[in-house]
């Protein structure tokens, strides 16, 4: 009978300094994803400039946004333009629309994308049929995230009320593309977790970033927005499971606390964590407790209702937010 198996190992490499566009440089050159980049196209046989790569930023957050909530713009066109300096040239930042919120190209436009040298894509308004099996069974994807041949997860470093924290995993949320995410993505039977992961595992993403330059901690609630914290930190690797476990390590929490990482436990296993760089954690840095978090999975079922949601608008602008309910 053969023992159990051994854990994969993955790199997880962190960066810091004092000008963040100069570190996501030694960052890429560090981690190797332009490399990995380039073995796709090779391993395609396609050209350099015709490979279709998807860029996942954390768009689409429900607070207040700004600094603290979202994948910093600068830093994601300049993820852009390393790409473009290697040729290629077919890139895309995707998010999906959330019912309740501003379309995608206006909240990318208020962010700060400019589009140039990519375009951006609402993978809401190019669904397609796709099954993942599982939870979510025969379903739709994003053609653009799901044609793509290299994916890339660049998520926010900051707490989440209803996972403890978000990062590289818990950003593919906004890859699910039915707008009416509380109803097609939570619940029993296809719980958020769930969904995230069994994403991840059927369009796998090849290299995952996490932006933590400004970190957003504090209460990670739709209806109060976090409190921008600045760590000059990036960080990086093939391995979203590692990545967001180191990530969580620098917040200073223990991350098996969250729901997301746990599921990813359970469908892929352990894996062997080599970290590269400055594994201190952040302080100060407040965390989600997580019977905060717990009590939101309680209080979600009430949320799905119509009626709930319409309770929530009823309140104000933070209303209309909590009732949005996106885990980005």
């Amino acid at each position: 009978m053969a023992g159990p198996q051994e854990p994969r190992t993955a790199r997880v490499f962190i960066e810091t300094g004092t000008d963040a566009g100069t570190a996501l440089d030694r960052l890429l050159a560090r981690s190797g994803l332009l490399a990995r980049a380039i073995a796709a196209a090779e391993a395609a046989g396609t050209a350099r400039a015709e490979l279709p790569i998807a860029i996942k930023p954390n768009l689409m957050a429900a607070s207040a946004g700004g600094a603290a909530d979202r994948t910093d713009p600068a830093l994601v066109e300049r993820l852009v333009a390393a790409l473009a300096a290697e040729g290629f040239g077919t890139v895309a930042v995707v998010e999906s629309g959330v019912q309740g919120m501003p379309p995608v190209a206006e909240v990318a436009r208020a962010a700060g994308y400019t589009g140039s040298g990519y375009r951006i894509l609402d993978l809401a308004e190019e669904r397609v049929p796709f099954d993942y099996g599982g939870v979510l069974g025969a379903g739709e994807a994003g053609r653009s995230w799901r044609d793509a041949a290299f994916r890339i997860s660049f998520g926010k470093a900051k707490t989440q009320w209803q996972c403890v924290f978000a990062g590289a995993l818990a950003n593919l949320y906004g890859c699910l593309p039915d707008p009416d995410k509380l109803a097609s993505y939570h619940g029993t039977g296809h719980e958020f977790q769930e969904c995230c992961v069994l994403l991840a595992d059927r369009l796998p993403v090849h290299f995952g970033l996490v932006d933590a330059w400004v970190g957003g901690d504090g209460r990670g609630s739709h209806a109060h927005a976090r409190r921008a914290r600045e760590t000059g930190t990036l960080l990086a690797s093939e391995d979203l499971l590692a990545l967001d476990w180191v990530l969580g390590e620098k917040m200073g929490v223990d991350p098996g606390l969250s729901f997301v990482l746990q599921e990813a436990l359970l469908r892929w296993g352990r894996v062997q964590v080599v970290r590269r760089g400055n594994t201190t954690a952040w302080l100060p840095w407040d965390n989600v407790r997580p019977a905060k978090a717990a009590a939101a999975n309680l209080l979600e079922p009430a949320l799905r209702t119509g009626a709930g949601r319409g309770a929530l608008r009823a309140l104000g602008p933070r209303g209309r937010r909590l009732a949005a309910w996106t885990i980005q």
